[in-house]
């Protein structure tokens, strides 16, 4: 494809190639000629970047292509698009790349902890702005780390130079809370009503103790085929997750790590319910040569994973339980292992974190009462010691 050359008037052309242009001074036509041949090459060798062109908005569309959509997982990028389609575009979108500085981010950050207004698309491609309450500090802080990454890259890339401007404002602090979940007494309730299920709801009951037992995701869970169970060796493999998004339905992905990838040990009481499962799933014949999946709609397909929560939070309720997501359930596991004494790599490993730092980080107010524990413990005895003596 050759280029061309635009002459604006004299001394100053305009040159074009591919999707580039490029504004140039040249005392002559034959120099222009000289200049555009060395443009293309530099575009052909993947030399020449537009920085002084590019905006915010172009070079997040190529981020999301280029990387996102190839390295992170589907539902990552469907709501990396969201946050950019929403609210950073509408600000920072038509902004030179290179002009962005961390005041302008300051600002932005600023008004979205006011009202403020945010765009929709709509399914035909409209855009409709709405009104919006402030967000909260945590939303805030996915905003700024999602435009920090997108900034990182544009310095590695070579499109920007210089300092990240992301990294020159302070991330939006966000106080820690504790993960909730179920203690002893609350579990124990838990477990009655389960034992009062309704047969046609025996799905609803398997979903919730694999998650109270393994400490699997819902998305691991709703993956879940009938050959991750090892009946013999006492265990279920997790290995995949089932994920919904809009337009794209239900749809099964493997993990992105391998620690993610995990075989959990399993108890007898668990397995024994799988064994009921399996005959109850034979005998309404879902189980056949085309259906594989544990848990599955009338027509063999696998079940949209909000079903399951909206039973487990109808079915709390029903039993005048305290409220909890399902999410819960896998606080609840760990938290009750490691009251229990285990030790936190081996809670890391059946949740699948790829460091116990991450578990450490999620479960560190239980492991300080842990320790809050041992220090009376200490205390106790060293007393009893000293009261002998006297």
């Amino acid at each position: 494809m050759a280029g061309n050359i635009t002459k604006i008037k004299e001394g100053s052309y305009r040159l074009r190639y591919k999707d580039y242009s490029k504004y140039i001074k040249a005392k002559s036509d034959s120099e222009a000629q000289r200049l555009l041949a060395r443009f293309i090459t530099e575009i052909d060798n993947g030399d020449f970047t537009k920085p002084l062109k590019i905006t915010f908005k172009e070079f997040a569309n190529k981020w999301l292509k280029e990387y996102a959509e190839v390295e992170l997982a589907p539902k990552t990028v469907f709501r990396y698009k969201q946050l950019l389609d929403t609210r950073i575009y509408k600000v920072l979108g038509n902004m030179k790349l290179h002009k962005i500085k961390p005041l302008d981010l300051l600002e932005f950050y600023n008004s979205l902890r006011k009202k403020h207004k945010y765009n929709v698309i709509q399914d035909d491609g409209t855009i409709v702005e709405k009104d919006a309450e402030p967000l909260s500090e945590q939303t805030i802080k996915h905003h700024h780390r999602l435009i920090c990454a997108i900034f990182e890259k544009a310095i590695k890339w070579g499109i920007l130079k210089g300092i990240n401007p992301a990294k020159c404002v302070d991330t939006p602090k966000v106080e820690k809370k504790k993960a909730k979940c179920y203690d002893e007494k609350q579990v124990q309730a838990l477990l009655d009503a389960l034992e009062k299920v309704k047969p046609e709801d025996l799905k609803y009951k398997v979903a919730t103790m694999i998650a109270l037992i393994t400490g699997a995701r819902l998305g691991e869970i709703m993956g879940l085929e009938w050959q991750d169970i090892n009946f013999e060796n006492k265990y279920i493999e997790i290995r995949q997750s089932s994920q919904y998004l809009p337009k794209r339905g239900v749809f099964i992905k493997t993990p992105k790590t391998e620690m993610s990838r995990r075989r959990v040990s399993v108890n007898k009481m668990l397995l024994d319910l799988l064994h009921e499962y399996k005959e109850d799933q034979e005998n309404k014949g879902f189980l056949c040569q085309y259906n594989k999946y544990l848990f599955v709609t009338w027509d063999e397909k696998p079940i949209h994973p909000s079903s399951i929560t909206k039973w487990f939070r109808n079915f709390l309720k029903n039993n005048n339980l305290p409220p909890l997501n399902f999410h819960g359930l896998r606080h609840t596991s760990a938290t009750f292992l490691i009251s229990k004494g285990m030790d936190i790599e081996t809670v890391a490993g059946r949740l699948g974190h790829s460091t116990s730092a991450t578990t450490h980080n999620i479960y560190s107010h239980f492991l300080e009462a842990k320790d809050k524990k041992a220090a009376d413990i200490m205390e106790k005895s060293f007393s009893r010691r000293k009261n002998k003596k006297t």
